[in-house]
């Protein structure tokens, strides 16, 4: 008898350690799930039950699900057969670090339908993950409560027992049970609310869809609501605070629109039976799709109430559009496995995008959207991939603990690339038929890469969608195509991996779609180049060439510099002779291959002269940005004369008509970007309309009064007046902000002081504040790491418990974190002082972001070992100072 429990004890611990590295088995599949929560606002505490049904493929000895023992209680737990009868666990083991619960029946589990029952309690936790406390402020300045969930990618089982897996899909039925004085929105309408007692209320939600349960969302919020109907019906519906009623309606008409869109597009109806949205003051992300129930962040769900720029305005009808998509891209469709996340996030970058371009968002004031596609994302994706660590796109996971590490700049960037690449490749008709195929042939289901390319195959023969896809997706890091003129006709092409310093030697061979245009014909068709070296004939001679661009290449193009040089006089002639991407993406790669050495600092000068006739603000602010940048580069003695020229050139000649324009007044996305940037320097330089303005703006801001975000950003950054006022401003802190980026922009300025006091007294403040939200605190962190890295880490180190239960598991957070706050350190010290604190620390999500702080320690120790002494970098700031402030009234007017 002891042998048997022995042997049966020894099953029972290596199934454990098999869950460890394993999935949950397909033999048990989950069909139906009862959810019945109790919330205590007043203690933020919860409790609850839950009944899940289940199949058992094949005979079993243990059953295993997703359970978080370390966020909730579980105080009792049933299985009960398909005959009714509650089969006695004999064993319950709970592996705390991959929250699975593991049952051991004292029999065989046979095939057949069962179902577990489960009890269980839990706190309502301050974090960005599972069960979230939150709340908002309204217009006089009272504070609400609210509970609200956060389950992407593996975090329901921290709120309750479940399948937590993306391709098990189950269907919902919730109840919950609230304060009277508060309402809750889900996944699926309402069917009834009953009162319990006089403070108490029963809501009953209708069962849902097939879906994965981390789309699951519960909220608990006493916010009003605003409602419209899409096309076909649907009802969309705005929580709302009482002061953004209006901009609430906004969002809910654009929401109704995008549904229109993509039902038309996709050729597949919205699956489910509402869609609602709420803005969320403590959110980690811009937006989550859960079903039914789209969380945004803050500002983006009311952005008109807060004054916001126009680029933060298009982002926010941008995340509203995306996170729409995701109704068809990942909740009608959802992934098998984590691996796939490109085709979840890749297609909603890439589909929002192209809802944008055909008129979903009717405000055309905000811009070219495929250019801020490529702003915002594009390069974005190229500074992550350019590593030599980076990992390709489509990784094999284990289990779900690395999932969130999955949602970074190669799923979102990288991913929505390769997608326009295959629709320029194939044709739109093509790529859209291919798409409709697929949601039809997978509505309600899960799907993975090769159910996706499969649905390809016979709709195109002169492209192999497959195999084009598997060479970007397979394969890390991304080409350097050299082009040089060979002969008048004739170009060559040469393509190797790219990183910053070159030297990184591998066999790789990328399938690039080619494109070229000349100043003596225009673009030729697209092809696949798939070679070291490559040839393009031109059928006329010409004087200048370069690649069209309207795929936005994953790549880096570097041209001979005969070629930067022709095309840097034509652009002077007349910059239209390229497109807006075409100017855009040639700026972009220009200013790479000058932070890296390959293009000299003459050419990099002559090429920018043309900005001074350049229309697209996107352009001129990253030139702009560009010149900051390198200020220390440029002035170097045999760059100064260029450099002075350039300066006064192309910024001071904007001043002054950007000081006739007021940004409430014009509708011209271009004159504010100007604006933005040319208040910036005409504050700085004293130009008088824009110091009168900048006092009437520090005036209200100092009374508490809400002001103008674009102007308020840049007058806490320049104006001498503001920097004696730290405590007042500080104080503002405390009460003032209403939305995400007031906070932000304030914070900001109070974290430039180079007062150690004060920046440990802001970084203790931002650990203590119950205000701050947790997106905010991060930043924190990173904006005082910029002003005293070494400060900072030691701060880190010594409350890395607290970050890491913040932000460890969490999607973007942790990466961003750890590579900020190690970025700035420059000493051999520094850097075996990090090395050694993670061989005894979890990294969480953040390894990436660690081996790229690494890698900037490793590039700092090198630049300081260059110099002759650190007091050089400071002579160059002293010098440019010198130079601005011998600018004159005249110059300025120029």
């Amino acid at each position: 008898m002891i042998k048997v429990t022995l042997l049966a004890l020894l099953l029972t611990l290596l199934q454990t350690l098999s869950v460890n590295s394993t999935r949950l088995s397909r033999d048990v599949l989950p069909s139906k799930q009862l959810l019945h929560l109790k919330f205590d606002l007043e203690q933020w505490r919860y409790e609850g039950r839950t009944e899940i049904l289940f199949d058992v493929k094949k005979r079993r000895n243990t059953i295993w699900l997703y359970a978080s023992t370390k966020h909730y209680k579980i105080v009792g737990i049933n299985l009960i057969d398909q005959t009714g009868k509650t089969r006695k666990i004999a064993r319950a083991i709970s592996d705390r670090k991959k929250k699975i619960l593991l049952l051991r029946p004292q029999s065989h589990v046979e095939p057949g339908k069962y179902k577990i029952i489960a009890r269980f309690h839990g706190k309502i936790r301050e974090a960005l993950q599972g069960m979230i406390k939150t709340g908002y402020v309204d217009s006089r300045g009272h504070k609400h409560k609210q509970v609200t969930t956060h389950f992407e990618p593996d975090k329901a089982r921290e709120a309750f027992p479940c399948f937590d897996e993306p391709s098990f899909r189950v269907r919902i039925k919730l109840i919950v049970e609230h304060p009277a004085t508060h309402n809750t929105n889900s996944a699926a309408p309402v069917k009834s609310r009953n009162r319990i007692c006089e403070k108490r209320v029963r809501t009953e939600f209708e069962e849902t869809e097939s879906m994965s349960v981390y789309l699951l969302a519960i909220n608990v919020h006493d916010m009003g609501k605003v409602s419209v109907k899409s096309g076909r019906g649907i009802p969309v519906t705005v929580l709302t605070p009482d002061y953004a009623k209006k901009e609430a309606l906004r969002t809910a008409n654009l929401a109704a629109r995008s549904l229109d869109f993509y039902e038309k597009y996709l050729g597949v109806n919205y699956p489910f039976k509402k869609l609602d949205i709420i803005g969320i003051f403590d959110f980690n992300a811009g937006g989550m799709e859960n079903i039914g129930m789209i969380h945004l962040m803050y500002d983006c769900a009311y952005s008109g109430s807060f004054a916001l720029s126009p680029r933060n305005e298009l982002y926010c009808r941008s995340v509203i559009v995306h996170e729409v998509s995701h109704m068809w891209f990942g909740n009608m469709v959802s992934l098998k496995w984590w691996e796939d996340l490109w085709l979840k996030e890749g297609f909603a970058r890439f589909i929002t995008s192209y809802a944008q371009d055909h008129g979903v968002i009717t405000d055309r004031r905000h811009g070219d959207h495929e250019l801020q596609l490529i702003m915002r994302g594009y390069y974005a994706g190229i500074n992550d991939d350019k590593f030599r660590f980076t990992k390709p796109v489509r990784q094999k996971l284990k289990d779900s603990y690395g999932a969130a590490a999955m949602f970074n700049n190669l799923s979102y960037a990288k991913g929505s690339w390769i997608l326009r690449a295959v629709l320029k490749l194939i044709g739109e008709a093509n790529f859209q038929k291919g798409l409709q195929k697929y949601f039809k042939t997978y509505r309600l289901k899960s799907a993975d890469f090769n159910d996706f390319t499969g649905c390809f195959d016979k709709i195109t023969s002169t492209v192999s969608v497959r195999d084009f896809m598997e060479n970007w997706l397979n394969e890390p890091g991304f080409p350097m195509v050299k082009i040089a003129k060979d002969k008048h006709k004739e170009i060559s092409l040469t393509q190797s991996r790219y990183t910053p310093k070159g030297n990184y030697k591998t066999n790789q061979v990328w399938l690039i779609p080619v494109n070229f245009k000349s100043n003596a014909e225009p673009s030729t068709k697209y092809k696949l180049w798939g070679a070291k070296r490559g040839r393009h004939i031109f059928s006329k001679p010409f004087k200048w060439y370069v690649h069209d661009t309207h795929s936005a290449e994953f790549a880096i193009y570097l041209y001979d510099e005969n070629n930067m040089k022709a095309l840097s006089k034509e652009l002077q002639r007349n910059p239209k002779v390229l497109s807006d991407v075409q100017r855009t993406v040639y700026t972009l790669n220009l200013i790479e291959n000058y932070d890296n050495g390959r293009v000299s600092t003459s050419t990099f000068l002559d090429t920018s002269r043309y900005v001074y006739r350049e229309t697209q603000g996107d352009i001129i602010e990253r030139w702009t940005l560009a010149l900051l940048h390198f200020k220390n580069k440029l002035f170097l003695p045999e760059n100064r004369h260029n450099f002075e020229r350039y300066f006064k050139h192309v910024l001071i000649a904007h001043i002054e008509y950007s000081m006739k324009k007021e940004i409430q007044e014009t509708k011209d996305w271009n004159v504010k970007k100007y604006y933005k940037w040319m208040f910036y320097f005409g504050v700085r330089w004293r130009v008088p309309a824009a110091r009168a303005r900048a006092k009437r703006v520090i005036r209200h801001f100092l009374s508490g009064k809400h002001v103008n975000i674009v102007y308020l950003s840049f007058v806490l950054r320049v104006y001498r007046r503001i920097r004696r006022s730290w405590r007042r401003i500080f104080h503002l802190l405390k009460w003032y902000p209403r939305s995400i980026h007031e906070y932000q922009i304030i914070l900001s300025y109070v974290c430039h002081t180079e007062d150690p006091k004060q920046q440990l007294y802001i970084l203790n403040f931002s650990i203590t504040s119950q205000i701050m939200p947790r997106a905010i605190k991060r930043k924190t962190v990173c904006y005082v790491a910029s002003r005293n890295p070494e400060l900072t880490w030691r701060f880190f180190k010594r409350n890395y418990g607290y970050y890491f239960s913040m932000y460890g598991e969490s999607q973007f957070s942790f990466d961003a974190l750890l590579a900020c706050v190690t970025e700035n350190l420059e000493t051999r010290r520094d850097y075996e002082d990090v090395k050694r604190f993670f061989r005894n620390h979890s990294t969480g999500t953040g390894s990436a972001g660690l081996k790229r702080g690494l890698e900037s320690i490793r590039k700092n120790m090198a630049a300081t070992k260059r110099e002759s002494s650190s007091q050089r970098k400071t002579d160059y700031d002293e010098i440019f100072k010198k130079f601005v402030k011998t600018l004159n009234s005249g110059e300025l007017s120029g």
